[in-house]
Protein backbone atom coordinates (compact mmCIF):
# COMPACT_ATOMS: atom_id res chain seq x y z
CA UNK A 1 0.00 0.00 0.00
CA UNK A 2 1.10 3.56 -0.65
CA UNK A 3 1.96 6.16 1.98
CA UNK A 4 -1.28 7.91 1.07
CA UNK A 5 -2.98 5.27 3.24
CA UNK A 6 -1.44 6.89 6.34
CA UNK A 7 -1.94 10.44 7.59
CA UNK A 8 1.18 12.61 7.77
CA UNK A 9 2.15 12.48 11.45
CA UNK A 10 4.64 15.14 12.48
CA UNK A 11 7.71 13.89 14.31
CA UNK A 12 7.56 16.65 16.90
CA UNK A 13 4.93 16.16 19.62
CA UNK A 14 2.31 18.74 20.48
CA UNK A 15 3.94 21.93 21.74
CA UNK A 16 4.43 21.69 25.50
CA UNK A 17 2.53 24.95 26.01
CA UNK A 18 -0.52 23.57 24.21
CA UNK A 19 -3.51 23.78 26.49
CA UNK A 20 -6.37 23.91 24.03
CA UNK A 21 -7.60 21.94 21.07
CA UNK A 22 -10.07 23.65 18.74
CA UNK A 23 -12.63 22.02 16.48
CA UNK A 24 -14.89 23.94 14.10
CA UNK A 25 -18.59 23.72 14.88
CA UNK A 26 -20.47 22.09 17.73
CA UNK A 27 -19.78 18.48 18.60
CA UNK A 28 -22.67 16.80 16.83
CA UNK A 29 -22.52 13.02 17.23
CA UNK A 30 -23.74 12.27 13.70
CA UNK A 31 -21.27 14.68 12.12
CA UNK A 32 -18.37 13.37 14.21
CA UNK A 33 -19.31 9.80 13.24
CA UNK A 34 -19.47 10.70 9.53
CA UNK A 35 -16.15 12.60 9.61
CA UNK A 36 -14.41 9.87 11.62
CA UNK A 37 -15.57 7.08 9.29
CA UNK A 38 -14.49 9.12 6.26
CA UNK A 39 -11.07 9.61 7.88
CA UNK A 40 -10.71 5.86 8.55
CA UNK A 41 -11.59 5.07 4.91
CA UNK A 42 -9.05 7.65 3.70
CA UNK A 43 -6.24 6.33 5.97
CA UNK A 44 -7.03 2.61 6.53
CA UNK A 45 -3.51 1.52 7.45
CA UNK A 46 -3.43 3.82 10.49
CA UNK A 47 -6.21 1.79 12.08
CA UNK A 48 -7.92 4.72 13.81
CA UNK A 49 -10.98 6.86 13.40
CA UNK A 50 -10.17 10.55 13.45
CA UNK A 51 -11.46 14.08 13.17
CA UNK A 52 -9.60 17.30 12.48
CA UNK A 53 -8.77 19.88 15.11
CA UNK A 54 -6.11 22.52 15.80
CA UNK A 55 -3.73 23.26 18.65
CA UNK A 56 -3.95 26.63 20.41
CA UNK A 57 -2.29 28.13 23.45
CA UNK A 58 -4.73 30.91 24.35
CA UNK A 59 -7.83 32.84 23.26
CA UNK A 60 -5.77 34.97 20.88
CA UNK A 61 -4.68 31.87 18.97
CA UNK A 62 -8.29 30.64 18.98
CA UNK A 63 -9.31 33.91 17.30
CA UNK A 64 -6.59 33.45 14.67
CA UNK A 65 -7.80 29.91 13.97
CA UNK A 66 -11.42 31.09 13.75
CA UNK A 67 -10.43 33.79 11.27
CA UNK A 68 -8.05 31.78 9.10
CA UNK A 69 -8.98 28.10 9.31
CA UNK A 70 -12.50 27.87 10.75
CA UNK A 71 -14.27 30.79 9.06
CA UNK A 72 -16.91 28.48 7.57
CA UNK A 73 -18.11 27.49 11.06
CA UNK A 74 -20.35 29.76 13.14
CA UNK A 75 -19.01 28.23 16.37
CA UNK A 76 -15.90 26.49 17.62
CA UNK A 77 -15.57 23.81 20.29
CA UNK A 78 -12.64 24.35 22.66
CA UNK A 79 -11.28 21.33 24.53
CA UNK A 80 -8.47 21.21 27.05
CA UNK A 81 -5.71 18.93 25.88
CA UNK A 82 -5.60 17.15 29.25
CA UNK A 83 -9.37 16.46 29.25
CA UNK A 84 -9.11 14.79 25.84
CA UNK A 85 -6.21 12.60 26.92
CA UNK A 86 -7.97 11.63 30.16
CA UNK A 87 -11.07 10.69 28.11
CA UNK A 88 -9.02 8.31 25.97
CA UNK A 89 -8.86 10.51 22.89
CA UNK A 90 -5.48 10.53 21.16
CA UNK A 91 -4.35 14.04 20.21
CA UNK A 92 -1.92 13.49 17.34
CA UNK A 93 -0.01 16.29 15.57
CA UNK A 94 -0.80 15.65 11.90
CA UNK A 95 -0.30 17.37 8.56
CA UNK A 96 0.79 21.02 8.88
CA UNK A 97 1.13 22.82 12.18
CA UNK A 98 -1.16 23.61 14.07
CA UNK A 99 -3.34 20.75 12.74
CA UNK A 100 -4.10 17.78 14.97
CA UNK A 101 -6.18 14.65 14.61
CA UNK A 102 -8.39 13.54 17.50
CA UNK A 103 -8.34 9.76 17.20
CA UNK A 104 -9.18 6.37 18.64
CA UNK A 105 -9.17 2.86 17.19
CA UNK A 106 -12.76 2.44 18.44
CA UNK A 107 -15.33 4.81 16.92
CA UNK A 108 -17.69 4.72 19.90
CA UNK A 109 -14.85 5.40 22.35
CA UNK A 110 -13.83 8.41 20.26
CA UNK A 111 -17.38 9.78 20.25
CA UNK A 112 -17.96 9.05 23.95
CA UNK A 113 -14.60 10.56 24.84
CA UNK A 114 -15.37 13.78 22.97
CA UNK A 115 -18.83 14.07 24.52
CA UNK A 116 -17.48 13.47 28.03
CA UNK A 117 -15.10 16.42 27.76
CA UNK A 118 -17.87 19.06 27.66
CA UNK A 119 -16.05 21.55 25.41
CA UNK A 120 -16.49 25.29 25.71
CA UNK A 121 -18.48 26.43 22.67
CA UNK A 122 -17.61 29.91 21.41
CA UNK A 123 -19.23 32.01 18.73
CA UNK A 124 -16.98 32.57 15.73
CA UNK A 125 -17.07 36.30 15.06
CA UNK A 126 -15.14 35.68 11.83
CA UNK A 127 -17.73 33.28 10.42
CA UNK A 128 -18.32 33.59 6.67
CA UNK A 129 -21.41 32.07 5.11
CA UNK A 130 -21.63 30.55 1.63
CA UNK A 131 -19.63 32.53 -0.88
CA UNK A 132 -17.44 34.06 1.85
CA UNK A 133 -20.10 36.53 2.96
CA UNK A 134 -20.74 37.38 6.61
CA UNK A 135 -24.25 36.24 7.62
Amino acid sequence: MANEDLPRIRLSPAPSATLLVVRGGAIDTDLVRTDAVRFRRRYPRWGRYGISAYFAIDDQEIDVLCETRLERFDTAAIFTHSDLVLAGVEVVPTFRRPHATLANADLELLIDGLRSCAPRIVSNRFHRGPGGVSP
